[in-house]
């Protein structure tokens, strides 16, 4: 058996993928797992932001592509760059384990504490982190960038930041763990929904899935369920700031959300606690919630 692997070329999206091939390989060694490395339009275009050349499926439309067309079996991407629909025929497995979901600060200098951010020039392409930083922090600069990992940790120094927003998995799993400055709370800046849970996608005629469930993880297909309900009831597009951070007891589900309209500046928080079991419920109840929020203060 061969399973062919479809992955984003960036230094993180072949450590990801690497990882999905290294857990495969081991659960099961008769297999032979090969990475294909596919370009996608947002590895391409790097001089615009995100929302001027399209929405989240900038990232993967071409792998999904490849999927489609079966000159691969599997793809692997970070599950908040998925749009909330997905092509017809093609879905998901349940995810590995995932990673810390908060966001951090890399920083020109050490930070022991927020208010020390007071006055920075913070870089970073997410309308998500833009807004609920400037409502954190009092005098506070924002300034867009793209690029992966390490080109935008450089642009502290080519475009003299004080520092870069970016998600802790991505860092972690890159091995930059000793750049973190700071690590925002959930309550402080609310993460991306799935951030630090990798998508594993498939044809859903495809035999692969008997091999993806054996390395799927329980609590993260418990955050992964939550939080992809959230995104897919939403489905919002690049100028929508939108996040959650779910977390859970034996019996509790909590979610935490925000969601917003980038150019109205508006943007609403809301929480919600229940029964674990109807976690998805709850998801979609709190989407509802937040839209009608932003509605309501957009027509004011």
């Amino acid at each position: 058996m061969q399973i062919t692997i479809g992955s984003r070329g960036s230094n993180l999206a072949l450590i990801q993928t690497k990882h999905v091939k290294k857990l495969l390989e081991e659960r099961f060694p008769q297999v032979q797992v090969d990475i294909k490395i596919i370009h996608t339009t947002g590895d391409k275009i790097l001089d615009r932001e995100i929302s001027k050349i399209g929405d989240k499926g900038v990232f993967v439309k071409e792998i999904e592509r490849a999927l489609i067309d079966g000159e691969i079996d599997l793809a692997v991407h970070s599950m908040k760059d998925m749009p909330g629909k997905s092509p017809e025929g093609l879905v998901f497995a349940n995810p590995p384990k995932g990673e810390d979901p908060r966001d951090i600060l890399v920083a020109k200098d050490k930070i022991e504490s927020l208010d020390q951010m007071e006055g920075f020039l913070i870089g970073t392409g997410s309308a998500r982190r833009k807004m609920q930083l400037e409502r954190l922090l009092k005098n506070i600069q924002t300034q867009p960038i793209r690029g992966n990992i390490e080109t935008r940790m450089g642009k502290i120094e080519s475009e003299n930041l004080d520092g870069v927003i970016l998600a802790k998995a991505g860092l972690l799993r890159a091995g930059y763990q000793d750049r973190i400055s700071y690590t925002f709370s959930p309550r402080e800046i609310i993460p991306s929904p799935c951030q630090g849970i990798l998508a594993l996608q498939y044809r859903e005629d495809s035999q692969v899935i008997k091999f993806l469930a054996e390395i799927s993880d329980p609590f993260t297909t418990l955050r992964y369920q939550t939080e992809r309900a959230y995104q897919k009831e939403l489905d919002a597009d690049c100028h929508s700031p939108i996040g959650l951070y779910s977390s859970f007891t034996r019996s509790t589900c909590k979610i935490l959300a925000c969601f917003g309209d980038g150019e109205k500046n508006i943007l609403v928080r809301r929480e919600i606690e229940g029964d674990i079991n109807k976690r998805v419920d709850l998801a979609r109840r709190l989407a509802d919630q937040v839209k009608e929020a932003v509605y309501e203060q957009g027509n004011r």
